[in-house]
């Protein structure tokens, strides 16, 4: 399973670092709900709990955000409430040490990088979570994300400045 995993992490890997790159909220929201349902196999296979239960609550978080994003409609303030709510809830449920907080704090950072329109913000956001990511998966053995994590900070450093020189 050990290795099984890892190979969905590169899946789920390859997925977030192309979400990143994208210019759209709504096609990044739909790249970032497949690569939440990987990542949240990867860690269940790693038993790491708390994450793979904030994936997939992300997964179903990300699913909600992207109906609105396709609609163009703006998420209401209380969405964000419950989702917070959730995390929170999911994360005394999943307890299991102070390395468990880690993800609970990620995606609430996650849950709030997109339930605002800044794309800037959200990458931003992104960056400081991979890094911290970093740290989580090499104590859960999940060395292939670590790997992704440094992916990521590249392509979330390569998107701000893509998209800031646009404007």
């Amino acid at each position: 399973m050990f290795v099984f995993a890892q190979i969905l992490a590169l899946i789920a890997i390859i997925t977030w670092v192309i979400s990143i790159l994208l210019k759209k909220k709504k096609d990044i929201l739909l790249m970032q709900v497949i690569a939440n349902g990987i990542y949240g196999l990867e860690y269940l296979l790693l038993n790491a709990l708390s994450a793979a239960g904030m994936n997939f609550l992300s997964f179903v978080r990300l699913l909600i955000y992207y109906f609105y994003a396709k609609n163009n409609i703006k998420m209401p303030k209380w969405l964000l409430l419950v989702f917070l709510i959730l995390v929170i809830i999911f994360g005394f449920i999943t307890y299991d040490g102070y390395l468990s907080i880690i993800p609970v704090i990620i995606t609430l950072l996650y849950a709030y990088a997109f339930w605002q329109d800044n794309l800037f913000i959200a990458r931003i956001i992104y960056i400081v979570a991979a890094i911290t990511w970093m740290y989580y998966n090499y104590h859960v053995r999940a060395y292939v994300g670590v790997v992704g994590n440094i992916l990521e900070i590249i392509s979330g450093t390569i998107a701000l400045i893509k998209y800031r020189e646009e404007k």
